[in-house]
């Protein structure tokens, strides 16, 4: 029996069908891959309320074997509890930790559901080969450059936006053919105003995006400076959109989560610096905030995005300003 895979497109309608226990994804598109364990987790709960959805987030190279102990503890009558195993490809499996995965997935709970996560294009080798044919695998994966111009132009006229060719052609090149950061970009030109992108205005821009109101309150998050909450509140007035802000802190929680992981297999960080597109001056606060955000912290910061961003999507604006996701987020990281 062959092991089921499916492209992150296909996952929605899959899972109106039927809910597996276990799911693999595969590839290196983080940003869907956290859209696609709301997903998951709304169908279980039924419900966008992050109260009501207990989620757990490991991350293997530090702890496969206690993640797969806590998964097969889970109380026969308790609640439903989702894990979510990131970093999958980090783990060269050993005959203990097969045996460890097959006891826990033969014998798992029918309260639990896990996540299998890794950046490769094929399923990690902690995962026993017996086991494969039962584990539904998610493909996450850059477009090519000819679909990304595709959606660059069905964006733009979502947006109201014009885009020359010539300016297309560019984006494709400085996002290397990553969605989410063409999504990010194009959605903060209309918040800008301008609606004719050309060449010469979209180099500009990405030249300059980081004088902008969102991306000055991702650096002073990150630094832990207390302007963050007066750009907040400006982002609010100027009806930024908040969503567009916590994927922007996603965004940069992963780069400082690649650099601590990169700097600690021995590259060094010049290179780490352009690898993540982080240049001139931009690199001494980069580095800064990687002091800040230690490799720990920083994965303990992606997993309150996880929640946080379902906080946001079921928040209503009309609510009282103290229960805003993105002012409760600013306290807990001020702590």
């Amino acid at each position: 029996m062959a092991t089921k895979t499916l492209y992150a497109h296909d996952l929605k309608s899959a899972i109106q069908k039927e809910l597996s226990h276990i799911y693999c994804f595969c590839g290196n598109d983080e940003n869907q891959k956290k859209e696609a364990v709301a997903l998951i987790a709304s169908k279980l709960w039924k419900s966008q309320n992050i109260d009501d959805c207990n989620i757990t987030t490991y991350f293997a190279e530090d702890g496969i074997e206690q993640a797969l102990f806590a998964i097969a503890s889970v109380p026969l009558f308790g609640g439903t509890a989702l894990y979510v195993i990131k970093h999958c490809e980090q783990i060269s499996a050993s005959k203990k930790i097969h045996t460890m995965v097959l006891d826990c997935l033969n014998n798992l709970p029918n309260s639990a559901y896990v996540i299998f996560d890794t950046e490769e294009n094929k399923l990690p080798s902690l995962l026993p080969s017996q086991l494969h044919a039962h584990i539904p695998v998610i493909q996450f994966y850059k477009p090519f450059e000819e679909n990304c111009k595709s959606y660059i132009l069905k964006k733009c006229k979502d947006l109201s936006l014009t885009i020359s060719q010539e300016a297309t052609e560019l984006l494709v090149e400085l996002t290397a053919h990553n969605i989410k950061e063409i999504d990010d970009i194009l959605t903060t030109i209309s918040f800008s105003g301008h609606s004719d992108i050309s060449r010469d205005f979209l180099e500009g821009f990405v030249i300059n995006e980081r004088e902008a109101i969102e991306f000055d309150f991702v650096d002073c998050f990150f630094l832990k400076d207390t302007r963050a909450w007066k750009l907040l509140s400006e982002a609010i007035e100027r009806n930024i959109s908040q969503i567009l802000l916590l994927s922007l802190l996603f965004n940069h929680a992963q780069k400082l989560e690649q650099f601590h992981l990169r700097t600690a297999q021995g590259v060094h960080s010049d290179t780490l610096m352009k690898e993540l597109k982080v240049y001139g001056k931009r690199q001494k606060v980069f580095a800064k905030q990687a002091s800040i955000f230690t490799l720990e912290k920083i994965r303990k910061l992606i997993s309150m995005l996880y929640k946080y961003d379902m906080y946001l999507k079921s928040y209503q604006s009309e609510a009282f300003a103290q229960d805003n996701p993105l002012v409760d987020l600013l306290l807990q990281n001020s702590m």
